[in-house]
């Protein structure tokens, strides 16, 4: 008899604990999505630093629209090894994949629970 009223006693426990480990898998994809945000975010403002200086836009122009200042001489040469590779562009960074481990969520139920 007491075995039955401990397991109906643990069965009102069991939607509160999973949906504490549910939110706690949406802290963790949201802190990551945050995380990868904020890098975004630094190498965004890292590029802005360096559009505002004379000398990049200059060094961007000639190599990503073949631009030069007036009255330079260009050339040409086709033909070099290398040229048909095209480079590699990367949008963005993804958030890290992973999950909380369960000794890591038990250790946090106890801090909620004990707080």
């Amino acid at each position: 008899m007491i075995l039955v009223l401990v397991l109906i006693g643990a069965s009102f426990y069991v939607a509160p604990v999973r949906a504490f480990f549910a939110q706690q898998d949406r802290y963790q994809h949201a802190a990551d999505a945050l995380q990868a945000a904020r890098a975004d975010n630094a190498a965004f403002d890292l590029k802005m630093q360096l559009l505002a200086t004379k000398a990049y836009v200059a060094q961007a122009a000639r190599a990503d629209s073949m631009l030069v200042p007036p009255d330079t001489q260009v050339f040409v040469v086709k033909g070099l090894p290398g040229d048909d590779v095209e480079p590699v562009v990367r949008s963005g960074t993804a958030p890290a994949a992973g999950s909380i481990s369960v000794l890591d969520r038990v250790e946090d139920l106890w801090r909620t629970l004990l707080r």
